[in-house]
């Protein structure tokens, strides 16, 4: 294969995307993943000292996004490791989602 081969191949394999370009749509998920991380501390924290109880629904919201995020991963790779991932995130998330659909009807858990 000569030089102009290996770059049809690999723009054919990137779908005409650029490996850096690829390189910050990652990193700039991980930053917002972090970000939102920190904010739902943040906002749980500030309904504790408010109210002196724990919103379950942002909680559950953050973790839906980093669930998603697994269940992608794991569609498209067929990774064990990653379908582990997606299972222990997917029930990180359904356990304060319950919570929180129980406080919101008025279920006692």
């Amino acid at each position: 294969m000569n030089k102009e081969e290996i770059l049809a191949k690999s723009r054919q394999e990137n779908k005409n995307r650029d490996i850096a370009e690829i390189d910050h749509f990652k990193s700039a998920a991980r930053f917002a993943l972090i970000i939102s991380m920190a904010f739902t501390v943040l906002w749980t924290m500030l309904s504790l000292i408010a109210t002196q109880r724990v919103n379950y629904g942002i909680i559950a919201v953050e973790f839906c996004m980093s669930f998603s995020m697994w269940l992608y991963r794991a569609i498209k790779s067929k990774k064990a490791s990653d379908i582990l991932l997606a299972t222990v995130s997917g029930l990180t998330f359904l356990i304060p989602a319950f919570i929180g659909i129980c406080e919101l009807f008025g279920f006692k858990t």
